[in-house]
């Protein structure tokens, strides 16, 4: 028998742990004003850092500002609170089998796609279909609902969607954008068409999209539901666009000169500013997933020899280095999961010993050291190559420190600047050592997606275990947390492979990374996608000048 409540598997746990999530809104001391009635008209214009996605495709898409420039145009199924519970979206029921593995779920009635196309149970069949269909190439949905083996449309509303096995964490990866639902007749009709011109439900109607500056998006009229917990129908604003402005200072400069309304990514340095600032107001969120990490590539030398990759994490100081690159503003990281993520677990501090860094240098054969300082063996230096895209300037400032660190302990890495999209590939391909970066996410399936060995690329799928971690003992826990039916089981697995992880190191964790946004006075109604911890703007409004 099918039960409504009791196989939504982490939601008490997630709210629970959710709750930690710091979140609030200051500026000259007050928060924006929530008493006044909402007023419609206007546009509004958000800053951006260059963080550009090469695809509007949600579907097609892992970078981090993914949520923040499709959010507007796409709905997702379900709905996750801020205090972590999962709510009806664009389904407004769901029943899970004791077997956890066919999930059935009515969907909400009178919903179009900006094309006029309904929604309905063909609709979600195909949005599936395309997130696992190999020439999507989706780099992380496909990941995400690896477990999904078909689906049936039982009535125009009703679709059941069967597993090949338990996935604990599927509902709470519905809830996110990079799993929103694209309209049914493009991708039955042009589904080429959906990295230019996305055709989504969601209260904002793609516009234009200008390479390297812009995207524009105009008010869907007709949109008459929305996310729980905010208004229901279309949203205030005409108009909204998403800038895109690599360079904090011009992103910066251009809030305190009205040019743009909101920015997201505040520079660290400007935060208390921002705060201090009666014209100005700041609201925060922490983000949950993996923290922001050094990464490094186990599949290949130097980084293929564990005592290596300790030695280098017990070279960095990494409080040194966040307390310089964020003043003040993020907290250190304790291990491979954020403690705003369900299931996450402490598995010890990760230390700075620079003492024990040489000894297990030493051990792996590096013994030598050339006039440079920089060990070698058998002739050969210590050395790896790190890729730096350059689109934040605090990632680029974290790889400089980072270099600087490795070099006291006798590691030569060298920095190369290229483009996010050759990044990318490369780091697909395994053509590099170190990198940098962040995965948010509501689960820690985020530990699967970034080190299970099945989730490494291969030519037929991009995969996002860019480490190329390849370790049986991690495979077997991260697959037995993905179809653990019992919280509390599903909570132990995954404190295990934490702690394996710590053993491992195929990433330096440094820091907890939150979304600092800052806005002018005149913004109103800015609310948080809580799956992922990036601001949405279906409820904002603005005042006169």
């Amino acid at each position: 028998m099918l039960s409504r409540w009791k196989p939504l598997l982490a939601t008490a746990l997630l709210a629970s742990l959710l709750t930690a999530c710091g979140s609030g809104a200051s500026g000259g001391g007050s928060a924006p004003a929530t008493d006044s009635a909402p007023k419609a008209g206007g546009r509004l214009v958000l800053g951006e850092n260059g963080d550009e996605p090469a695809c509007l495709d949600p579907h097609q898409l892992s970078t981090t500002n993914t949520t923040v420039v499709d959010r507007p145009i796409f709905d997702s199924l379900l709905w996750q609170d801020k205090d972590g519970t999962l709510k009806p979206w664009l389904a407004s029921a769901w029943k899970v089998s004791d077997d956890g593995l066919t999930y059935t779920f009515t969907l909400r009635d009178g919903v179009k796609f900006h094309d006029g196309a309904p929604w309905n149970a063909e609709a979600l069949k195909l949005n599936l279909e395309h997130m696992r269909d190999p020439a999507t190439k989706s780099p992380l949905a496909a990941g995400y609902i690896a477990p999904y083996k078909e689906s049936e449309v039982k009535d125009e509303h009703t679709l059941e969607v069967r597993l090949s096995s338990p996935y604990s964490a599927f509902l709470n990866v519905l809830a996110q954008s990079y799993l929103a639902m694209i309209s049914p007749k493009q991708l039955k009709e042009d589904p080429g068409s959906t990295c230019e011109h996305p055709v989504g439900s969601g209260p904002f109607v793609f516009e234009k999209w200008t390479k390297g500056q812009s995207i524009t998006y105009r008010k869907n009229p007709d949109y008459a539901w929305g996310p729980p917990g905010q208004h229901m129908g279309a949203a205030y604003l005409d108009g909204l666009e998403i800038r895109f402005l690599a360079e904090d200072a011009t992103r910066y400069n251009a809030l305190l000169s009205g040019e743009v309304d909101v920015i997201d990514n505040t520079p660290p340095s400007n935060v208390q500013d921002v705060k201090a600032n009666q014209d100005l107001n700041f609201t925060t969120i922490d983000r949950p997933g993996h923290p922001f990490s050094v990464w490094l590539n186990t599949g290949r030398a130097p980084f293929g020899d564990q005592r290596v990759r300790q030695a280098l994490t017990l070279a960095v100081d990494r409080k040194a280095i966040i307390d310089s690159v964020s003043f003040g503003q993020w907290k250190l990281a304790t291990g491979f999961v954020t403690p705003s993520t369900p299931d996450h677990a402490e598995s010890g501090q990760i230390g700075y010993d620079p003492a024990k860094a040489a000894e297990l240098l030493d051990e792996a054969g590096w013994t030598g050291k050339d006039k440079d300082g920089i060990r070698t063996k058998d002739g050969k230096r210590l050395t790896a190559v790190a890729l730096d895209s350059g689109v934040n300037p605090q990632n680029t400032q974290i790889l400089v420190q980072t270099q600087a660190a490795a070099a006291k302990a006798g590691i030569e890495i060298k920095i190369e600047n290229v483009t996010a999209p050759i990044a990318s590939d490369r780091a697909a391909r395994g053509d590099f050592d170190v990198s940098v970066g962040i995965w948010t996410t509501n689960t820690a399936d985020v530990l699967w997606i970034q080190y299970s060995s099945k989730n490494i690329t291969t030519d037929k799928r991009r995969g996002q275990n860019t480490t190329r971690l390849a370790d049986p003992q991690i495979d077997k826990l991260l697959d037995q947390a993905r179809a653990a039916t019992d919280g509390a089981r599903r909570a132990e697995l995954y404190g295990q492979a934490q702690a394996r992880l710590i053993d491992l190191a195929p990433a330096v964790p440094l820091y907890n990374r939150p979304s600092l946004v800052s806005s002018q006075k005149r913004v109103h109604g800015l609310a948080w996608d809580n799956a992922y911890g990036a601001i949405t703007f279906h409820d904002t409004w603005v005042s006169a000048p």
